[in-house]
């Protein structure tokens, strides 16, 4: 009669731990597991226009088409995969790394490439996103960006990773 006792209060402790588990899996993990954070509100594919402003004469104004990804093992960062659209592709631009500041809603990249030193800083407000270039090292004005998140099949196919390589 004890062992039966013992054997049913037994079975019902697992089940309730079960039905316990079931509801909040995050119960059943060790100290040692790894957290993980949902993913940033940023990741995804934006498209929009890049103006120009300041004196570059040889600037021209864009339609773009961001994908930001993120990048594993680094919190707090993303990559940018940027694009211009010409004659309905796209092509191109440059990848860079982002620090994000998920909070604020605040992306800031700094970069050189060739005789080009800047900084970008992006706002993100929902589905849209504002940013500007500025020109390092005198903070001359470079292009300000407007974009909106769009599903990938309402913008041209994104081009293959490795054509990043290099850019």
């Amino acid at each position: 009669m004890i062992i039966n006792s013992l054997t049913h209060t037994f079975v019902r402790a697992l089940l309730v731990s079960a039905f316990v588990y079931s509801w909040n899996p995050s119960l059943g993990q060790s100290a040692a597991a790894p957290f993980r954070l949902a993913s940033p509100s940023v990741l995804g594919t934006w498209k929009g226009e890049s103006i120009c402003v300041g004196n570059r004469p040889a600037c021209k104004n864009e339609v773009v088409v961001y994908r930001f990804e993120a990048i594993p093992g680094k919190a707090g960062v993303v990559l940018l995969l940027a694009d211009k659209v010409i004659e309905g592709q796209r092509v191109p631009m440059y990848k860079l790394e982002f620090q994000y500041n998920e909070a604020n809603g605040e992306l800031s990249g700094e970069f050189i490439k060739n005789q080009t030193h800047g900084l970008w800083h992006y706002k993100v407000s929902g589905d849209a996103m504002e940013g500007r270039l500025v020109l390092l090292p005198g903070k001359e004005p470079g292009r300000l960006v407007k974009v909106k998140r769009v599903g990938d099949r309402d913008v041209p196919r994104a081009p293959s990773r490795d054509m990043y390589e290099g850019i």
